[in-house]
């Protein structure tokens, strides 16, 4: 769980480190866009100045993480049309786990649940997707129904298994049970 006074301190923080508006910052992230990414980082577009801090605080654990604002900029967050879910199907796929930013405008999001569910069936029965709650002080982790159905995500505990790691340990267990004649 991270707190909301967490994420922008460490917004703040890179603001200062990098002597950098926000608006800057954004634009040296769109300069090194990647084909691949550890982390889809799904949360509601009102949170933009939280999910800065949250990103570099992802970030500060050797992650890449995708956000559609940042990364993919031309984006229009307000189009539910099939081009913009086209692009984000795309961006899902090339990713190896999706972290849901869950916070009171979350639950007002029209992209969070679909992407949410986009997600966990591509990766189904992976389960590569975390609920990653972001809340303002002590007040804890309400939770969420349909929320219930993933882990929480502990940013300091979390340890990132890329897929092709998952793919071939999968493999290869198949290979040793094929071998040995194990039947699932």
């Amino acid at each position: 769980m991270l707190t909301i006074n967490q994420v922008r301190a460490a917004a703040s923080a890179e603001r200062v480190r990098t002597s950098k508006s926000d608006k800057e910052l954004l634009e040296a992230v769109a300069s090194e866009r990647s084909d691949r990414y550890d982390i889809f980082l799904s949360h509601s577009f009102r949170d933009r100045d939280l999910i800065v801090g949250t990103r570099k605080l992802i970030m500060q654990r050797k992650l890449s993480v995708y956000v559609d604002w940042i990364d993919d900029g031309d984006l229009d967050r307000e189009a539910v049309d099939g081009k913009t879910a086209a692009r984000l199907r795309d961006q899902m796929r090339r990713c190896d786990t999706l972290f849901y930013a869950h916070s009171p405008s979350a639950t007002l999001s029209r992209w969070c649940p679909w992407e949410l569910g986009y997600f966990d069936a591509l990766q189904h029965p992976d389960q590569q997707v975390f609920v990653l709650p972001v809340v303002d002080g002590d007040e804890g982790y309400p939770g969420q129904e349909y929320l219930s159905l993933y882990r929480i995500l502990d940013l300091a505990t979390y340890k990132h298994e890329p897929r092709r790691v998952r793919e071939e340990r999968e493999f290869e267990l198949k290979m040793l049970q094929s071998a040995f004649g194990v039947r699932k």
